[in-house]
């Protein structure tokens, strides 16, 4: 697929970054849109080849044309800064309107849909919410389901979502997760890129309106610990 056109936003943001890497490592055109270039991340994505960073906000529709005019593809991971539902749909909205062949939305369930009296997560919801817009309007998408990232447990510093150092080199690891129960992991940073960029590659004729649960690893903490 060569010279291809896609779109990211919040491009230093782990997903988004993990696909700008590859995707511009394979030749495709990148628009990766950003709040600022401040900081280690932003740096390195705006020195790599065939990568355009565009600076803006993604609530001026000017900015939105701009962004996706002749665009092929995007892959798109929308966070709570703002509306986060009127911010999905408006790039959806212009992602339409730009003719967009295939539309990665990295999306989320909300468990209120599931069970009764089960409560919808914070910032998972919303983009349940998303992925149903984006439904409704027709555009051709894929939606992600990414598990959780190890990452964060070597770089989130939060009392229980994090490893810690300890004085004789071992390591307390706090997660509020039951240890003996199998979860879902990836790393965020070296596995999203691959996966969104071969879903790419096979098409919407294969993957449209499909969701894509994607975790490379199952395993419980006590597991995961000991490995």
């Amino acid at each position: 697929m060569p010279h291809k056109t896609v779109v990211t936003i919040n491009s230093n943001g782990r997903q988004s970054a993990s696909f700008v890497r590859v995707a511009s490592a394979v030749g495709w055109h990148v628009r990766a849109q950003m709040r600022d270039k401040n900081g280690i991340v932003a740096e390195e994505l705006s020195s790599l080849p065939n990568v355009t960073v565009f600076v803006g906000n993604l609530q001026e529709p000017k900015f939105l044309d701009d962004l996706f005019k002749n665009a092929q593809l995007a892959f798109i991971n929308t966070t709570h800064w703002g509306d986060e539902v009127a911010m999905g749909r408006a790039l959806a909205d212009a992602a339409k309107k730009a003719g967009v062949h295939h539309y990665i939305y990295s999306s989320m369930p909300d468990h209120s849909i599931y069970g009764r009296g089960w409560r919808p997560l914070p910032l998972w919801a919303q983009k349940f919410t998303i992925e149903n817009y984006i439904r409704q309007i027709g555009l051709p998408a894929t939606f992600i389901y990414c598990g959780i990232y190890h990452n964060n447990f070597t770089s989130l510093n939060y009392p229980l979502f994090r490893i810690e150092l300890q004085p004789d080199k071992s390591f307390i690891w706090q997660a509020p997760f039951h240890p003996d129960i199998p979860l879902p992991w990836l790393d965020v940073e070296h596995d999203v890129g691959p996966a969104v960029l071969q879903i790419f590659k096979e098409g919407p004729r294969e993957w449209a309106g499909k969701r894509y649960a994607y975790y490379p690893s199952f395993a419980a903490l006590l597991e995961a610990a000991a490995s």
